[in-house]
């Protein structure tokens, strides 16, 4: 079996490589892998080759056929066997915001996981939506890589999303957002009377409660650092939830619930937050206005392109439940 390496599959490692063509192979696993470069059951080009040797463009990739085994078909299940409702291709449009040879830009609702789960089988996550768009709209054809978002996002946050339509995209993004050289700004709506200028450097720690099955941060002293600056839009009296603010926020620093356990530490909670939040003004905000979620929203997102070399800003529309509760202008 021979497989050619495309722009797609290069620059990155041989067995890394492997490891991702060799997922949908139940029978394989990771030693086998190894085990085969090692005795060269694998070769590269025709000939032996190291772990760590990068590949190139048109770089064959040969093995026996009968080194691999039988498709594990759950790897393959597509959102028809999940029995989600069928996507339309202009509905999916409506959600891209951008779109060039690098990048799909997606204005992702709130409501909508990244990837299906045990919890969200049967639902719609907006790895659907990108699967869906690309075996419709585009022609992409390879054995490891598919278009894929480079980050992921909590269920119930809505912000902008950005997909890498090749793998050299990709591997920017996944450089960029580790070297934090993207700048995201985000919009929420607290409990109370904001200042007008906040910053927030409090380290955080990742704990699991049992109780709720879940995981959820906790302010350290000694733990990860993590710091979050704030800035007051526009405070107003609501005759539901007393006095709240609109504030938009810039983070140095991506932990999980950065924003939402900083707000509630300096007692200025995320109207909607389960977690981190205010019970009674949550039940207060589902009773009202039927709004069940924590009201926090990627507003922009930008970063230096990788083919162009200038800076590119995404930004996407404020949600309509932010606009029922205090208008952004």
């Amino acid at each position: 079996m021979e497989i050619i390496i495309d722009q797609n599959n290069a620059d990155q490692r041989f067995d890394r490589f492997m490891r991702k063509y060799c997922k949908i192979y139940p029978e394989v696993k990771l030693w086998d892998i190894y085990l085969w470069i090692r005795k060269w059951n694998i070769k590269v080009n025709g000939k032996k080759s190291k772990e760590e040797y990068r590949l190139q463009i048109w770089d064959k990739v040969e093995f026996e056929k009968d080194v691999l085994w039988k498709k594990d078909l759950r790897a393959l299940i597509s959102p028809k066997e999940r029995k989600i409702k069928k996507l339309e291709k202009d509905e999916i449009k409506n959600m891209i915001i951008y779109e060039d040879i690098n990048w799909i830009v997606f204005d992702k609702p709130s409501g909508v996981v990244i990837h299906p789960s045990n919890k969200h089988w049967s639902d719609l996550c907006m790895n659907d939506y990108l699967e869906t768009y690309v075996s419709k709209s585009l022609n992409i054809e390879s054995e490891t890589f598919k278009p894929s978002f480079g980050y992921r996002l909590d269920k119930d946050t809505s912000w902008v999303l950005i997909a890498a339509k090749n793998y050299v995209a990709l591997q920017y993004i996944n450089e960029i957002i580790r070297d934090r050289k993207i700048e995201k700004k985000y919009l929420t709506i607290v409990v109370g009377d904001f200042p007008n200028h906040l910053l927030i450097d409090k380290s955080l720690e990742k704990i699991y409660d049992k109780k709720f099955d879940r995981s959820h941060m906790i302010v350290d002293k000694s733990w990860i650092k993590a710091r979050t600056e704030c800035w007051n839009k526009k405070t107003i009296y609501h005759p539901d939830f007393w006095q709240i603010s609109l504030v938009e926020i810039k983070i140095d620093t991506w932990r999980m619930h950065q924003i939402r356990i900083h707000l509630s530490s300096e007692w200025y909670p995320v109207l909607g937050d389960i977690i981190y939040g205010n019970p009674a003004v949550n039940r207060k905000l589902y009773k009202k206005l039927n709004i069940n979620r924590q009201l926090l929203h990627c507003w922009k997102y930008s970063f230096v392109d990788i083919s162009s070399k200038k800076n590119k800003e995404f930004q996407s529309d404020v949600p309509s439940d932010f606009n029922r509760i205090i208008e952004l202008n």
